[in-house]
C-alpha cells in the first residue's frame, strides 16, 4: 500500500466518523425540537380556558334519549371545563332548526351542537335545499356512542309479535300508524313497510316523548323508540318492545329478538352522537375539549350510566368524527333509497 493510498482511507474514515457524530447529534436535535413542539402543543390545549357559560344545543325535545344523553355530557363536561353548561333544547325540522343555528354561530367554543345521525347523516337525502352543510359548517370534536333502538308497542296492544303488526297492516292498510322525531325512526319504519310490503301511517313529532304518550293514548300503534326514552315505561310495564334494531340482542332486554330473528334482514341501523362545534371554532378549543370528552368517556361510572340507558359509549379524535361523518352520508343514502324515501 502506497503513503497515498494509506492517507486517502484514512481520510475517509475520519470523515465518515465526524458525519457519522454530526448525524447521530442532528437526529437528537431534532427528536428534541418535535418533543418539545409535541409538549407545546399539549400545554397549550390544556391551557385553554373557556369562562363564559357553554351553550350545549340538541336538535330533540326533553325526555328525548338525545337529551338525556346530553344532561350526562353536560353535567362531566362542567366539571371538567370549570365552566357551567347550558343545554339548549331546539327541536323541530327533523334537527335543521338546532344544526344552523349552530352552524351560524359564532365559533368562539362557546357554542356547541351534540346531535346524531339525523342531522349529519340523513338529512341531506331527506330535506331539499338543507340550510347547513353537515361537513363544511361543523368543526368536528368527538363521537359520543351509539344508541340502540326498539320497535316499541303499549303494554296492552293485541300485537305479541312483531309479525302479528305487520299482518294487522295488511288487513288494514294506512291505518296502522307508528310515531317518529328523527331519522332513524322514519327510515325504519318506512323500510320495514316496504320490505313486508304493507302501507304503514307514518306520523311525525318533535320529540320522542309526545310519540309515547300518544301510543300509550292509542293515537298510535308503533314507534321506533331508543331506550333511553322508554326506559322506565319497559321497566314499569307500560310497553313492550318487539324487536330490536341490532344485529344482536341488547343484554339489558335479552328475551326482545333482533328484527333478523323477527324476520326482517338487514335493519342493524346504527344511531350514534357527536360532538361539533361552529366551523372555524380555533384548533386549540377543539383539542381542549376533545380532551376532556375522551377522559370523560374513559370513566367506569360514566360508560356505565350509558349502558344503563342503551348507549355504548366511546369518544374518537375530531379527524375520525369528521371520516365517519362522510362515510356515513353515504351510507344513510343507501338506508333512505331502501326505505323508499325523497328528499322533499
Amino acid at each position: 500500500m502506497t503513503l497515498t493510498t494509506y492517507f486517502s482511507r484514512l481520510n475517509r474514515k475520519y470523515m465518515y466518523r465526524q458525519t457519522g457524530f454530526f448525524c447521530a447529534h442532528w437526529k437528537i436535535f431534532l427528536l428534541c425540537f418535535l418533543g418539545l413542539q409535541s409538549f407545546s402543543l399539549f400545554a397549550q390545549s390544556s391551557a385553554v380556558r373557556i369562562d363564559t357559560p357553554l351553550k350545549l344545543v340538541i336538535p330533540f325535545g326533553p325526555g328525548s334519549g338525545t337529551d338525556i344523553y346530553a344532561r350526562m355530557v353536560a353535567q362531566s363536561l362542567s366539571q371538567a371545563m370549570g365552566t357551567s353548561v347550558i343545554i339548549d333544547n331546539r327541536p323541530g325540522a327533523n334537527g335543521v332548526l338546532a344544526a344552523d343555528f349552530v352552524a351560524k354561530a359564532k365559533p368562539d367554543g362557546n357554542t356547541l351542537l351534540l346531535t346524531t345521525n339525523t342531522t349529519h347523516a340523513a338529512n341531506p337525502h331527506l330535506i331539499k335545499d338543507l340550510r347547513y352543510d353537515p361537513v363544511r359548517d361543523f368543526a368536528p370534536i368527538s363521537k359520543l356512542g351509539n344508541l340502540t333502538f326498539f320497535l316499541l308497542v303499549p303494554n296492552e296492544s293485541p300485537h305479541q309479535q312483531l309479525s302479528n303488526l305487520v299482518d294487522a297492516a295488511k288487513k288494514a292498510p294506512n291505518q296502522v300508524s307508528f310515531g317518529y322525531s328523527n331519522s332513524f325512526g322514519l327510515v325504519s319504519g318506512s323500510k320495514l313497510g316496504r320490505v313486508a310490503g304493507v302501507n304503514f301511517l307514518s306520523v311525525p313529532y318533535k320529540s320522542s316523548p309526545q310519540i309515547i304518550t300518544d301510543m300509550l293514548g292509542g293515537q298510535l300503534q308503533f314507534a321506533f323508540v331508543d331506550l333511553a326514552a322508554a326506559a322506565p315505561l319497559v321497566k314499569a310495564g307500560r310497553v313492550r318492545a318487539l324487536a330490536v334494531l341490532t344485529d344482536k340482542r341488547f343484554p339489558l332486554l335479552a328475551q326482545v329478538p333482533t328484527m333478523k330473528e323477527a324476520g326482517y334482514n338487514d335493519f342493524n341501523v346504527v344511531a350514534w352522537f357527536g360532538l361539533f362545534a361552529p366551523a372555524g371554532t380555533p384548533r386549540p378549543l377543539v383539542d381542549r375539549i376533545n380532551k376532556e370528552v375522551l377522559t370523560m368517556m374513559s370513566k367506569q361510572d360514566f360508560r356505565d350510566k350509558g349502558a344503563e340507558l342503551g348507549i355504548d359509549v366511546f369518544g374518537s379524535s375530531p379527524q375520525e368524527l369528521e371520516d365517519y361523518v362522510k362515510s356515513q352520508i353515504l351510507l344513510w343514502a343507501k338506508f333512505t333509497s331502501d326505505a323508499g324515501l325523497k328528499a322533499e
